[in-house]
């Protein structure tokens, strides 16, 4: 008598829906952990983002500059008055032979070319670096963006090989499952096994099955989003194989890795840049000196006898009183730097205790792992044991049962300590600022 199990033609179905979405994934170029992260530093948009922000922040660099650089402008006028105003000798009384001037034509044309140089000016003094300090903080922000990235990076491609090694595992149970069915069918047609043994196995081979979809759909659920971060069609090697992407080890707490981090050294950066700006606003009062070379052209030539001229100026504007505006400018960076610097306090323990959790969940992930690892040997010896007990007549179908999803646990365990430990490492090198350097030593 043959026992048909009704949930099964809709779990074929489903593994032959995620076997085509699987086949359409080999299309995916296979690559070690170290090349997707290097891919992600290089190409990833999210990276490239924080990368233009941080650009549009150093153009104030540039900008700052400008406080040194000339000033060039020319204006041109044509000027037509109902009123010319011209120069008559003979009106006055003057002896005869005395040309006439025109002063102001009824069409008249001006010209003017200036130069203007500073000379000195407090912000040439100091605007430059206070920008440089803000554009380093703006960096080592992007930095940490980057480092984000690249932790996500190995997470989602660390977690896909963990669902590989689910998968193993669930693949190697519904093969000993469906070994299960074809023992106990042969029993049956001996008359030396009743029909229970052959509805545990069904049983088993249809949760290994739920198992292998379940497991199928968060791969196929993950692979685009590694795709995402990467920029590039990509997918992970096997179980076991690529994952070693020379994290490293933790360092010393006395060394205080964390003061390595990106985001503290922004904090850093922009304590510098605030209080630049405060001293900044306490010379304000220096003058501003500037020197003018101006060119003109007059079409009326008048008493001069000449159509161009030159002009040479030297400007100096001495700050007196400004309504109050640069000590209130002060006031605000005043307030800015003590944001600037509670700001840092704060980043430096968050930073810290991220570095503290990172280190103690590795060394907890990797304990499990060894427990873990001894546990599947356990499980492995059992199960062998249990086959052989079950060959002399000596186990019933119930203790076979019970030693096979033992094993599967088991492994399942294992393989998903297995990939919690390769996170949990880069956990910590992101913790200490240094996922990227690694990859570039």
């Amino acid at each position: 008598m043959e026992l048909r199990n009704p949930g099964r033609p809709r779990v074929a179905a489903a593994l032959v829906l995620f076997a085509s979405t699987a086949a359409a994934a080999q299309q995916r170029r296979p690559i070690p952990l170290r090349e997707a992260l290097q891919l992600a530093a290089k190409q990833g948009p999210d990276v490239a983002a924080a990368r233009a922000q941080a650009a549009i922040t150093r153009v104030g660099v540039e900008r700052a500059y400008t406080a040194w650089k000339p000033d060039l402008s020319a204006i041109g006028t044509f000027d037509h008055t109902s009123a010319p105003q011209e120069f008559d000798p003979a009106r006055l009384g003057l002896p005869p032979g005395i040309p006439g001037l025109t002063i102001v034509g009824r069409n008249s044309y001006y010209g003017t070319l200036q130069l203007s140089q500073p000379l000195l000016s407090p912000q040439g003094l100091f605007l430059p670096g206070i920008a440089k300090s803000f554009a380093e903080a703006a960096e080592r922000g992007a930095d940490e963006a980057r480092e984000q990235v690249l932790l996500n990076v190995a997470r989602t491609y660390l977690s896909l090989q963990g669902v590989d090694g689910l998968l193993a595992a669930a693949r190697d149970a519904e093969k000993v499952a469906i070994r299960r069915e074809e023992d106990a069918k042969a029993q049956i047609a001996a008359g030396t096994a009743v029909e229970i043994n052959l509805l545990r196995a069904q049983t088993d081979t249809a949760s290994a099955r739920v198992q292998i979809a379940n497991l199928t759909g968060q791969r196929e659920s993950l692979l685009p989003l590694l795709e995402a971060l990467v920029g590039e069609a990509v997918a992970p090697l096997p179980p076991g194989q690529g994952g070693d992407a020379a994290l490293g080890q933790p360092g010393d707490e006395g060394a205080q890795p964390w003061e390595r981090t990106f985001s503290v050294r922004s904090a850093i950066a922009q304590v510098a840049g605030a209080n630049k700006s405060v001293t900044y606003d306490d010379f304000l009062w220096l003058p501003t000196v500037a020197g003018v070379a101006k060119g003109n052209y007059n079409s009326n030539s008048g008493f001069t006898g000449t159509n161009t001229s030159y002009d040479l100026i030297v400007n100096v504007i001495v700050p007196i009183y400004d309504r109050g505006a640069r000590y209130a400018q002060k006031h605000e960076d005043e307030a800015r730097l003590a944001q600037a610097m509670a700001n840092l306090a704060s980043t430096r323990a968050r930073a810290k205790a991220n570095w503290q959790g990172a280190r103690s969940s590795l060394v907890a992930a990797q304990a499990v792992l060894e427990q873990a690892d001894s546990q599947a040997r356990v499980a492995k010896r059992a199960q062998e044991q249990i086959d052989v007990s079950a060959k002399a007549g000596v186990a019933t179908s119930l203790d076979l049962q019970v030693a096979d999803q033992n094993l599967f646990q088991a492994q399942s365990a294992a393989a998903q300590a297995r990939a919690n430990v390769d996170i949990r490492r880069a956990e910590v090198a992101a913790a200490e600022g240094r996922l990227y350097a690694d990859l570039v030593r």
